[in-house]
């Protein structure tokens, strides 16, 4: 498993997306915005289950009253949004929140 990082310890390496490690989808993530070294103001949430959810995927989250220094994030190395295998997943969840 990789080392926890913070999101300052992650801007400050360059690694823009992130994971916790109990999130149980493995392809759910975050990928911060780094402006001269530093987290931006917004992140953008990638999960499979958030176009069926939410109607798009990523969702943006302004950091607000979110934890800058805990160590509680490894970087993301699972397949991009657009990758094949990340669009198979999100095909998972189309229709499942429709009345049957």
């Amino acid at each position: 498993m990789n080392e926890l990082m913070s999101i300052n310890d992650a801007a400050r390496n360059g690694f823009e997306r992130l994971r916790k490690p109990v999130w149980a989808n493995t392809m759910d993530h975050l990928k911060i915005d780094i402006i001269n070294g530093t987290p931006g103001p917004w992140t953008h949430l990638f999960a499979p289950f958030n176009k069926e959810c939410n109607g798009r995927d990523p969702v943006d989250i302004l950091f607000c009253n979110m934890d800058y220094e805990t160590k509680m994030f490894v970087s993301y190395e699972g397949p991009l949004p657009d990758s094949p295998e990340y669009q198979n997943a999100v095909t998972v969840y189309n229709g499942c929140l429709q009345d049957r």
